[in-house]
């Protein structure tokens, strides 16, 4: 994959356009050789927009939540595969969090509607039995499976009872009839606090490509997230908590810091602490071949970081 900006600028400015209004514009540029570079780039992309005709006709929004490039990230660690080559990056996102980004491994997110959410564990006992044939492929009795999902959020902050949703139950058919259809896939759902996660092995497929489009398309992915994979070229995952999620202030209110102020690592701190008791998800099944030795890396990377395998509430 191609290595995370190290460098960023921010620029902001007010124009008016004819016919459209006046706006507040908010642009990133960023640059792997220096700040100064990374200006001159936000400098540019100022000036393609304005002359464009503003942000009603060039497609996007002044705060460029979904921007048609990246957004600045701190970046935390470049993974690398056995022959050295960069494989994965983890980020600091604007709230907060870590995110996993490679292109490596298919990362597909499917949301719930609001009210679906709240039921947080992911399913009831039995409907794991009936929608992907009773047993998990690494062998471990289903029954037991059903338990510790039944179980998982022990009435504890973050969480709440198991229900069997409608919206829950018809995305598990989607995954189920998805999987059957591409046996050559290996795939691993899981449970989020807003939905399912699914890591799909042997796509073979880069995150700006018309079959990745396809393959998310076919799951039903939600569209913003498939947007943000195309504008970073990269599959993304939360890695830990949203801050509001486990009563944390949100990280954007620090405003433009940086790692070398104590504010920043201050909240980052307060942060590490206030995530120790929460997962961000679940892991319910698994699918299909056995993944690459690139692939393990990532999915083992992903497991430790997320607690997919613990019984902590969902955040």
């Amino acid at each position: 994959m191609q290595p995370i900006p190290r460098h960023w600028a921010t620029l902001r400015e007010t124009h008016t356009f004819p016919g459209t209004g006046t706006f507040a514009l908010t642009i990133h540029g960023w640059s792997d050789q220096s700040v100064q570079e990374a200006e001159r780039d936000a400098r540019a992309r100022m000036e393609r927009l304005v002359a464009a005709g503003g942000p009603t006709q060039h497609g996007t929004s002044g705060h460029e939540y979904y921007p048609e490039r990246r957004l600045p990230e701190e970046l935390l660690e470049e993974i690398h595969g056995e022959g050295g080559a960069l494989i994965a990056a983890i980020t600091r996102n604007r709230y907060g969090t870590a995110v996993l980004n490679t292109d490596a491994l298919l990362i597909s997110d499917i949301d719930l509607p609001e009210p679906s959410r709240r039921s947080r564990a992911g399913t009831r006992p039995g409907l794991l039995a009936r929608l992907f044939g009773g047993r998990k492929s690494d062998g471990r009795d289903a029954r037991a499976h059903e338990a510790e999902v039944q179980g998982a959020d022990g009435g504890r902050a973050g969480g709440g009872p198991d229900v069997e949703d409608p919206a829950a139950t018809r995305v598990l058919e989607t995954i189920r009839a998805f999987t059957a259809d591409h046996p050559a896939l290996g795939v691993r759902t899981y449970r989020t606090r807003g939905g399912f996660r699914l890591l799909i092995a042997g796509a073979h497929a880069g995150p700006s490509s018309d079959r990745a489009r396809q393959l998310m398309e076919q799951l039903r992915s939600d569209q913003l997230y498939m947007l943000l994979c195309r504008v970073h070229d990269s599959y993304r995952a939360r890695l830990t908590p949203k801050p509001w999620r486990i009563s944390v202030d949100r990280f954007e209110q620090l405003g433009t810091r940086t790692a070398a102020d104590a504010v920043h690592r201050d909240w980052v701190e307060r942060y590490r602490v206030a995530s120790r008791e929460f997962a961000v998800c679940r892991l319910l099944d698994v699918a299909g071949p056995a993944p690459s030795a690139v692939e393990l890396q990532l999915i083992d990377l992903h497991d430790r970081a997320t607690r997919a395998d613990s019984a902590l509430p969902l955040a």
